[in-house]
């Protein structure tokens, strides 16, 4: 059984600590590279705070500035049935065979009224 190095051990922040570090490097004081090895932490992941502490929208920078993760919900979800209002169109069985000059023929089957009234105007033109 080995033990575990430090460096393969995860480590997490709190939120807090990032908001500081985050606000340490707004100041400009010292180079992003000077403030990562300051607080041991990787140059990209410190970046990484940055760019999330601009958009606002990271769980941790809310928790920093102190707002719940979720607002809570001032109504308990009811469940609904829902029932369709429509029937759905019917479907006729007939077939409709269209003879043109030619000779040729064109045979529509379960046909709908709107692909007869497609039809009618396409052999209107």
């Amino acid at each position: 059984m080995s033990a575990l190095k430090p460096s393969d051990v995860r480590r997490s922040f709190s939120p807090e600590f990032k908001w500081q570090v985050v606000q340490e490097s707004k100041a400009r004081l010292l180079s992003a590279s000077a403030l990562a090895r300051k607080y041991d932490v990787n140059t990209n992941q410190l970046f990484r705070w940055v760019r999330e502490a601009q958009l606002g929208k990271a769980l941790w920078v809310r928790r920093a500035h102190g707002e719940q993760a979720l607002p809570a919900a001032s109504t308990p979800f009811l469940p609904v049935c829902v029932q369709a209002t429509e029937a759905p169109p019917a479907v006729h069985q007939g077939a409709i065979t269209v003879s043109f000059r030619s000779g040729h023929q064109l045979v529509l089957h379960q046909a709908t009224p709107d692909m007869l009234r497609q039809l009618v105007v396409a052999l209107s033109c």
